[in-house]
């Protein structure tokens, strides 16, 4: 019974953390980071600001825990040639990337470059 629970509390927090994120991404593609508020993406979420605070610190923290997921998604375009120490120099794969992934790129970039948000770091 309690392996049930467990399995069911960790896929309900990941679906809280992934609609936080989707929510805060969104969000980014119209405001600067320092003008979106935990209370708005809660609202936009649906979701209580204790679910918020229980995965996250603040918006700086979840700004930092996006950008670290859209690295991930990135290295793995590339991941099976590194580890196996090779390179095809498929640079056509990242530009069909970055064409269909548009507003990853976006925020990415944009998250490395607010400069209310590197003030922060």
């Amino acid at each position: 019974m309690g392996d049930k629970m467990n399995i069911k509390n960790n896929k309900r927090r990941k679906e809280s953390i992934r609609k936080i994120e989707k929510v805060f991404i969104e969000m980014l593609q119209s405001k600067e980071i320092d003008k979106i508020s935990v209370s708005q993406i809660c609202k936009e979420a649906e979701l209580n600001r204790s679910t918020f605070y229980s995965n996250f610190i603040d918006i700086f923290d979840l700004a930092e825990k996006v950008k670290s997921h859209l690295e991930e998604e990135f290295l793995d375009l590339y991941r099976a040639e590194y580890e196996q120490k090779s390179s095809t120099n498929n640079f056509l794969k990242l530009f069909y990337h970055i064409k269909e992934n548009q507003i990853f790129y976006k925020t990415y970039f944009k998250l490395n470059s607010d400069n209310s948000y590197n003030s922060w770091l």
